[in-house]
């Protein structure tokens, strides 16, 4: 006699605890171990820095670099080229990764579904990308001055580019992942072409288009800094250099938590986004079965 198969609720049901849980541990523990790192970081950098210990004193010390940020965000020293100006460089900055980052996003999902649900498509698109895709961004640098100039559309350009690869390689894998028994199942159903992209395989690779966008959003940042020291007049990228220049070294470490500090905001966004939809994604098969 055979037992039943057990259901995947089942072993769902049954499946062990993590070994791990965080819920019963004391909430100040919770709250002081991720700053524990950053505080000992801090407290040698203000120590090197204010004994001169590194760089022929040249290195700033953390309250220097403090003081640098505030000035560059509230001004109050009049003599300084960019006190005051942090607003602004944070808004070009902003402005040209959200848009490089969509376009990227949207020709990375749109070739990487083309490659993943089409034999024709991956064997016209994903050899071109794969010979593209180990080519650095930088060295795209010098061609996108070439065919832009100076000034905003390059850093566009390049950080669409970084964008493009992460995004279309995880979508490829995610709608590939999908391309099996998902759509053999809907198309045995009568679904058309459109309905099988839009709820069937794009649902299903959507757990991989986020991974890929949120490590394209860090890429973004990356490139649009390289690509504002090199051809921009504005930006946080522009201001970095522009205090290496002139030995404001307070200033390029204020850009640089200024450069860290967008990034991370960027991708806990993506991830507050991604969790809204993910449930949506959920719900929508809830009601589906």
């Amino acid at each position: 006699m055979t037992t039943p198969a057990e259901s995947p609720a089942d072993a769902e049901a049954t499946a062990p605890e993590d070994p791990r849980p965080t819920k019963g541990r004391p909430i100040w523990l919770r709250l002081l171990l991720p700053v524990v790192i950053p505080v000992v970081v801090i407290a040698v950098w203000q120590y090197v820095g204010s004994r001169h210990l590194l760089a022929g004193g040249l290195f700033p010390s953390a309250t220097a670099c403090l003081d640098a940020l505030w000035a560059w965000i509230f001004g109050g020293n009049q003599g300084d080229a960019v006190a005051g100006k942090w607003l602004s460089a944070l808004g070009a900055s902003t402005t040209r990764v959200a848009l490089g980052f969509v376009i990227g996003t949207f020709l990375g999902v749109l070739l990487g579904l083309i490659s993943g649900i089409s034999w024709i498509g991956r064997r016209m698109v994903d050899p071109s990308v794969n010979a593209i895709r180990p080519i650095s961004v930088t060295a795209w640098v010098p061609l996108a001055l070439i065919i832009f100039g100076i000034g905003y559309r390059p850093a566009i350009f390049l950080t669409a580019l970084a964008t493009f690869f992460p995004v279309y390689v995880n979508t490829l894998s995610g709608a590939r992942y999908a391309e099996g028994r998902l759509v053999q199942a809907a198309r045995m159903l009568g679904a058309r072409p459109s309905q099988i992209t839009f709820r069937v395989v794009l649902p299903a690779a959507l757990p991989n288009i986020v991974v890929g966008m949120r490590v394209a959003a860090a890429i973004a940042w990356t490139t649009v800094v390289v690509a504002e020291m090199l051809g921009a007049k504005s930006g946080l990228g522009y201001t970095l250099m522009y205090s290496y220049s002139q030995f404001k070294f307070d200033y390029v470490v204020a850009a640089m938590i200024s450069i860290g500090a967008a990034g991370f905001a960027t991708d806990k966004l993506l991830e507050y986004l991604a969790e809204r939809r993910m449930s949506w994604v959920v719900g929508q098969s809830s009601d589906a079965a």
